[in-house]
């Protein structure tokens, strides 16, 4: 009898950030990588180890020719030899014999090659093995690990000048890094960075020198309602090549993306830190985010235009903030901001036409407070007979002619350029003080700044959106000001030196 033995691994963009330093993130990557796409696969078609893999009897897509990573995906070539999924999270293959001889080695490599990730083995649906949590066998020295504070100080890393003494996870993570650099990593990320302009370029080993004195953007995408497009009544193969159509989408637009906003040269603007099947991970500048998210989806819509059946769309997470921030803390409120792009898409009514969906919020405290929290009370202002809402967000991504899509704010921002900042600024400050004062300052603005608004698409500071008035100001602004921060801090520190 045939049997299945599922691996899913769990939490994994919290282990992922286990250790926060930029080198060891894409490490971890590429130790998840290694595991999923290579260790598990192999350890399954081990011969003499108590079990048999069954070839699937179904037809699995084969390998798409426009797909950067057309040769590391080929679910036909997998299924010859039973293994069934190896992306996005999951592992999957048939066994005609020794199914739960095989789940128990496979607990024990993800308990070896990936300590502490959380991860469920079933066979036939049924629960095997769940692991949370990995005991380390670190030598009993007496230090902890320099980076993370957890584990024993058990290796010496190099990194620039540095020579930490850290935990054995952490040098793990810091070996993988290596892999990753010099082309020789085998996950999803690492592999299409080789085919973009990123494979010639320096990578930042920390999150500073990734930015400089400007400011880090987190951007986390996941795909819309992939779950219902896919339906429950599908076979095998037919599931298999839903999910590898939409993973090809999205690798070749994040290509597409990558290759617009890396130069040709010098160091590198953003790295992705993670791309599974239908999302997708990275850092970046402050300054690229935004229109990056535009051009990542206008590529996936592009390549969709004549297809039929389910589109892919994403749910967009972007946060700005200065570098010293925890990564774990922006990663959740990144993940906050997807959410509540994708509550926005599952809004659309039936006869809509389904679109991306990108919410972003940015931070210049020393913290990142709960997005929720500040809209509520910096966004939202009321009286008995008039509601104003100081911002759309969350907006469709595409709309190049709309003041309410992120198209239209970035094209909008660019018509900012040379317009006076701090009566834009003033500008934005009124809009909480009410409709008459905010209508007056608008009113009043010289003809060098109403130029340029109305060319970006405000030619009234306000709108009304059903029983509330709402504003694209704030949103402009906010969009065209991204790229200068940290950055006038910076030149007035230099002033004073």
């Amino acid at each position: 009898m045939i049997q299945r033995v599922h691996i899913e691994l769990s939490r994994v963009q919290a282990w992922l950030f286990a250790v926060p330093r930029l080198r060891a993130m894409v490490g971890a990557n590429a130790l998840l990588g290694e595991a999923l796409r290579v260790a598990l696969p192999n350890l399954a078609r081990e011969a003499g180890r108590g079990w048999m893999l069954s070839p699937s009897t179904e037809r699995y897509p084969a390998a798409d020719p426009n797909d950067p990573l057309a040769m590391h995906d080929d679910p036909a070539a997998d299924a010859k030899y039973g293994i069934v999924s190896r992306d996005g999270g999951h592992f999957e293959a048939l066994f005609a014999s020794g199914a739960a001889a095989f789940a128990d080695a496979a607990g024990q490599l993800l308990r070896a090659n990936l300590p502490g990730l959380s991860f469920r083995v079933s066979i036939d649906g049924e629960s095997r093995t769940k692991c949370q949590v990995h005991l380390s066998t670190e030598l009993p020295v007496l230090a902890p690990c320099e980076w993370t504070g957890r584990g024993l100080a058990s290796a010496i890393v190099e990194q620039g000048d540095e020579r930490p003494a850290v935990s054995l996870d952490v040098a793990r993570r810091h070996e993988a890094a290596r892999r990753a650099e010099d082309g020789t990593a085998v996950d999803v990320a690492s592999l299409l960075r080789a085919k973009t302009t990123l494979q010639n370029l320096e990578r930042a080993q920390e999150l500073k020198e990734l930015v400089g004195s400007g400011y880090l953007a987190l951007i986390h995408a996941d795909g819309n309602g992939v779950g219902s497009g896919l339906g429950s009544d599908k076979s095998d193969s037919e599931r298999a090549a839903f999910f590898h159509r939409n993973r090809v989408l999205l690798r070749r637009a994040v290509k597409k993306a990558i290759d617009e906003y890396c130069p040709a040269t010098g160091p590198a603007p953003l790295i992705p830190l993670m791309l599974g099947g239908d999302d997708l991970l990275l850092v970046t500048r402050a300054e690229i985010a935004l229109p990056f998210v535009v051009t990542l989806c206008a590529e996936l819509d592009a390549l969709q235009k004549e297809s039929t059946g389910f589109k892919l769309t994403l749910g967009v997470g972007v946060v700005f903030a200065k570098h010293t921030i925890p990564i774990h803390r922006l990663h959740e409120v990144a993940e906050q901001l997807a959410s509540s792009a994708k509550r926005r898409f599952r809004g659309f009514k039936d006869d809509e036409a389904k679109r991306s969906v990108v919410d972003w919020a940015v931070f210049s405290a020393a913290w990142v407070d709960d997005p929720e929290e500040v809209r509520r009370r910096d966004w939202l202002r009321s009286n008995a007979d008039d509601l104003r809402v100081l911002s759309q967000r969350p907006v469709d991504v595409l709309g190049e002619t709309r003041i309410d899509s992120l198209q239209g704010l970035v094209r909008g921002a660019g018509q900012l350029a040379r317009a006076p900042r701090s009566q834009l600024r003033y500008l934005v400050e009124q809009l909480s003080r009410g409709r008459a004062l905010s209508e007056l300052a608008f009113a009043e603005l010289p003809q060098e700044l109403k130029v340029p608004l109305a060319k970006a698409g405000v030619k009234e500071p306000w709108r009304r959106a059903g029983n509330a008035w709402i504003t694209a100001l704030l949103d402009l602004v906010e969009v065209a000001e991204i790229g200068r921060l940290g950055r006038s801090t910076a030149r007035e520190e230099a002033a004073h030196v």
